[in-house]
């Protein structure tokens, strides 16, 4: 049986630009795409005389083909290459970079370098999402910038940094363990019983979840001091590479099975739900669907797929290639998706209400 062509190759513009994809965002139509190298790509999910779906006379939807997408609109902007990007809406990008510098990019790719926010450089970037504050890291030293600056060390080396979706809070994950830093309170230790990988933040900063290096979850209820959730997704217990919030914050997914694995926290589910179908390689990503009950999820050798919660199908979104996803970013409302891959492919796909079951209600 004919596996059906992925959505992105008859509805989508893609390009390969052979270097790493590291952060992805919109704002509004525009996605914008930091590039290991220091550049911002720029690109569009529709275009003039591009693909369409469109109501078929008699019923249902038709693909209308189009032409192929427009070359990319490129720039450097990084002298020591991207490592985070924000969208600051309806006024282009922010961008960090490795030396640890925030940069402003305007959508035709005009570029504001600001001050340093450390001397000696960063290792990982993250920018709050009112772009406010931004946060720097280097070996143990995580500095923060905007409002009152604030510096700390960790017990041991950074390897990933995530604000929460107010801005006053800063999940610090390193070797050891993870750093709570807050506006109010300042830093606080989280204790892990393994590595750290991954981080991701619920609804309004009220949990944050920590990915394992053993295949097991942490999840911390922030409005609760002292409440804590420890899922594992079984398996041959690898890396959870990537972890995200259902919009409400009472559901997460996590990449590294070969299968996008959810659980309900509200009561906590001690198993997990299998979403989708079977990938022939595990997941390296994972994004929730901003107003939808469905996950995307990108395997390390490419392949993209889009699946409901616990739902045994999947749409085929994109083949493998190109190395493992890296990005996998929704616009605000959900109509479009970017990616890209550690191999240098991009991708942007509309995803219009059309194509899917009418919600049942703010989340279906």
């Amino acid at each position: 049986m004919m596996r059906p062509q992925p959505l992105l190759e008859v509805l989508g513009g893609r390009w390969s630009l052979g270097v790493p994809v590291v952060a992805a965002a919109w704002d509004e139509e525009l996605a914008g795409f930091a590039l290991g190298d220091g550049s911002v790509a720029l690109a569009r999910a529709e275009w003039e005389g591009g693909p369409v779906i469109a109501p078929r006379r008699g019923g249902g939807l038709e693909l209308r083909p189009g032409t192929p997408p427009p070359p990319l609109a490129r720039q450097p902007v990084q002298g020591a290459g991207c490592l985070a990007l924000r969208a600051a809406p309806g006024r282009g990008f922010l961008t960090g970079g490795g030396d640890a510098r925030l940069t402003r990019v305007t959508p035709d790719l005009s570029a504001e370098r600001l001050p340093a926010a450390s001397e000696g450089g960063a290792d990982h970037f993250a920018i709050a999402p009112d772009g406010q504050r931004h946060a720097t890291a280097v070996g143990t030293h995580v500095s923060i910038a905007g409002g009152t600056p604030a510096a700390f060390d960790t017990p041991a080396p950074v390897v990933a940094l995530l604000f929460d979706t107010t801005g006053e809070r800063l999940g610090v994950a390193d070797e050891a363990g993870v750093t709570l830093w807050t506006v109010d309170a300042g830093p606080s230790r989280l204790e892990t019983p393994e590595r750290p990988v991954s981080l991701g933040w619920g609804a309004g900063g009220t949990r944050l979840a920590c990915g394992l290096a053993n295949g097991a979850i942490e999840v911390w209820d922030i409005s609760e001091p002292g409440t804590l959730y420890y899922v594992t997704l079984g398996g041959g217990g690898g890396p959870v590479t990537s972890v995200s919030f259902d919009p409400e914050g009472g559901h997460l997914a996590a990449a590294g099975d070969r299968r996008v694995l959810c659980w309900a926290l509200d009561p906590p589910s001690e198993a997990p739900t299998p979403c989708g179908t079977t990938a022939r390689v595990p997941l390296a990503m994972v994004a929730w669907h901003p107003n939808r009950a469905m996950i995307a999820g990108g395997t390390a050798e490419g392949a993209v797929s889009l699946a409901e919660p616990g739902g045994t199908d999947a749409l085929h979104l994109r083949d493998e290639g190109g190395g493992a996803v890296t990005v996998l970013a929704w616009s605000a409302d959900g109509s479009r998706l970017a990616i890209g891959t550690a191999g240098g492919d991009l991708g942007v796909l509309p995803l219009p209400d059309s194509l899917f079951r009418p919600r049942k209600d703010g989340n279906q």
